[in-house]
């Protein structure tokens, strides 16, 4: 039998016992109630990425943009203002593509070094740039420009004094040069045989019927260069060129960029035609700006000479 001591003793143990154990587990739930923020903490705190590298940067038309005070738009010429409350450069473009300057990819999206440069215009101004690809001919990118429909044409426009009376230019940013694709066989019968003969001079004298793209400046450069030929209007360059190479005309005016990029594409052609390059007759391309806005005019003659470099390379990586 169990005595009256050790029955005593053995309730104080288990009172010992009982006390040990309650301590114990309120300190394992203190430390859990301390943990537990922690834990939370941690699985809502974001995964640390890396920062994105410089060439993976949004293109120019998704970088924010600045955002102006009625105040500081009070500061700016009216027809600057104009634009940044719009938030909006309005850029004309000629609808049809004209690789590398302008162009729609595979996918739709507009591209081209004529396009990269009305972006960073765009951009540099505090704008972002809306093409307006309606114009059925490069006159017709003029006349909207003249007329206050777009702001600025950037679309591979040549300088002339004729449009200059409608539309503001810039300084010019390309120059490339006038030519002459001319049909071997018609050349041959207008004149003498010999590495001598100068193309121009003959056609000048002889000639009859010359090819250009209608509602382009090369109406105006071909009736300078010869004011006795017929002129025969294509509707595009494609045509004009195989115009020449059947013989519809003897010659086509249109500028030596294109019209080395057609005979590269089709080197055996080259036994058919002749291209003679002009270089005393300069084709100088600018941007056309809205005739009521003459401070952006200024502002881009500014910014094509502080640009100067970039844009240089931006035309070398479109191989022009």
């Amino acid at each position: 039998m169990i005595g009256k001591y050790d029955r005593l003793a053995f309730c104080l143990l288990l009172v010992l016992v009982i006390g040990i154990f309650t301590t114990s587990c309120a300190s394992m739930t203190q430390q859990a109630h301390q943990l537990a923020p922690e834990k939370q903490a941690h699985a809502a705190s974001p995964a640390v990425t890396s920062p994105i590298p410089a060439s993976s940067a949004a293109p120019a038309d998704k970088a924010e943009l600045p955002v102006y005070t009625e105040e500081q738009l009070k500061t700016y010429p009216e027809d600057i203002r104009d634009i940044l409350s719009r938030g909006k450069l309005r850029v004309a473009l000629y609808q049809e593509d004209r690789y590398p300057f302008f162009y729609a990819d595979d996918q739709g999206v507009l591209r081209g070094s004529d396009v990269d440069l009305a972006n960073d215009i765009a951009l540099k101004l505090g704008v972002q740039a809306e093409f307006i690809r309606t114009a059925a001919s490069f006159n017709e990118v003029i006349n909207q420009v003249s007329t206050g429909e777009v702001d600025i044409g950037v679309s591979k426009l040549s300088m002339t004094l004729e449009r200059a009376k409608r539309v503001l230019f810039s300084d010019a940013y390309l120059n490339l040069k006038q030519a002459l694709l001319i049909n071997r066989l018609q050349l041959a019968a207008i004149g003498e045989k010999g590495d001598d003969v100068d193309p121009l001079a003959l056609i000048q004298g002889r000639g009859e019927r010359i090819g250009i793209v209608a509602g382009t400046s090369y109406a105006g450069f071909a009736r300078e260069l010869f004011p006795n030929q017929n002129q025969v209007g294509y509707p595009n360059s494609a045509q004009l060129f195989d115009g020449v190479r059947q013989g519809d005309v003897l010659a086509a005016v249109y500028d030596a960029f294109e019209i080395s990029r057609y005979l590269k594409k089709y080197p055996s052609y080259s036994l058919q035609l002749q291209f003679v390059q002009l270089d005393d007759h300069d084709d100088d391309i600018a941007i056309a700006v809205d005739p009521k806005r003459y401070h952006l005019q200024q502002w881009m003659n500014t910014y094509l000479h502080m640009e100067k470099k970039e844009i240089q390379k931006r035309l070398e990586n479109y191989d022009i």
